[in-house]
């Protein structure tokens, strides 16, 4: 390979460098101020990438911050989505669900402002609904790997929706307590179980393999 041609890939992997370094530095900041405090000035600074890197990559913080929740929806989806031990019924697995993403927010402030907070910006807050739906999805796989779940009309809406009524009740805890506060997650079971349970008896016809 030529040094001509070898440029490109190693122009590209430093770029993922910076990108990668950029994203890493504004999960930091979360964790210490809120998002509206800081500026992709900010973030460059902290991740020792120049502002013009830095804005040749994305317009503003807000373009970063789409692209970070994006990786910590991912990694929210892979702490959820492990597998579970035989349970008793569905409602107790959506509890270990339920207690499962109170301590991936925990353990992740950037989450927490990103994909609960009431201070999140419009654009992210979108974002991150969508991520919601796929989300609810791994939740409804994961049960009816286990289960015999009946079939509804909008089956995966109604999922959805149990799990908005729990990301409320992480919300509301951070706004109104600052912190994610056990009391707080049994509420979100609660609500989420409830709902579902509108719709989805609780006994249900256990899988033979599972």
């Amino acid at each position: 390979m030529t040094a001509e041609a070898g440029r490109p890939v190693a122009m590209q992997a430093r770029g993922r460098k910076r990108r990668e370094a950029l994203l890493a530095a504004a999960r930091e900041l979360l964790a210490e101020r809120e998002s509206s405090q800081i500026t992709l000035a900010d973030i460059a600074a902290r991740a020792e990438v120049s502002k013009s890197s830095a804005y040749h990559f994305y317009t503003d913080a807000i373009e970063l911050f789409v692209e970070l929740v994006s990786l910590l929806d991912g990694e929210f989806q892979q702490a959820i989505a492990r597998p579970v031990a035989q349970v008793a019924d569905w409602e107790e697995l959506m509890g270990i669900v339920i207690d499962r993403a109170a301590g991936y927010f925990e353990d992740n402030p950037a989450a927490q402002q990103l994909m609960l907070s009431s201070q999140t910006p419009p654009a992210i807050k979108r974002y991150s609904r969508r991520a919601d739906v796929d989300t609810s999805r791994l939740i409804e796989s994961l049960i009816d790997a286990h289960f015999v779940l009946p079939e509804l009309p909008d089956r995966s809406r109604i999922f959805f929706y149990a799990i908005e009524a729990a990301d409320l009740m992480f919300g509301l805890s951070l706004f109104e307590r600052g912190a994610l506060l056990r009391e707080m997650v049994d509420e979100a079971k609660r609500m989420s179980c409830a709902y579902l349970g509108l719709y989805i008896p609780r006994h249900l016809p256990r899988r033979e393999d599972a």
